[in-house]
């Protein structure tokens, strides 16, 4: 907003915009001028459409179709990777049916010991580099709309 100036109006909440040569309200103090070689901006808050520039640099259009579109994409991802967690979580116990795995042992210890502490965290890691991938998938194709 360069070259405007904001005059405080009476009333206290309103603010008004004032180009630069023009005098404020009968009663107001105005404050000093800026530079008035710069023109105010037509749309201070950019309610236009988006530039050429920022259409031509590849940056997406972005509304409230958009990231809807985005949180679905994403929502989905999210379920199949909670689906994938849901099942580690419900088959590890069901190990403890199997006899066979059950009373198994490496190195003297318990076979579902040696899976719980050492095989259940490359499962998440890999889960949680899927789901990652997923989601920057999802946010690039929301870019080439």
């Amino acid at each position: 907003m360069d070259g405007e100036r904001r005059v405080a109006v009476s009333a206290g909440a309103c603010a008004r915009v004032c180009a630069p040569g023009e005098s404020a309200a009968p009663g107001e103090s105005a404050p000093p001028s800026g530079d008035a070689s710069d023109p105010p901006d037509a749309d201070p808050v950019h309610t236009g459409p988006p530039s050429s520039a920022a259409y031509e640099a590849g940056v997406p259009a972005s509304g409230p179709a958009e990231a809807r579109a985005l949180v679905r994409a994403q929502l989905r991802a999210a379920l199949g990777t909670g689906a994938i967690v849901l099942a580690v979580l419900a088959g590890l116990p069901l190990l403890a049916l199997v006899p066979a795995v059950a009373h198994a042992r490496v190195h003297g210890v318990p076979l579902l010991w040696a899976v719980l502490a050492f095989g259940v965290q490359p499962v998440w890691v890999a889960i949680a580099f899927r789901q990652l991938r997923r989601a920057e998938r999802a946010e690039r194709a929301m870019g080439r709309r």
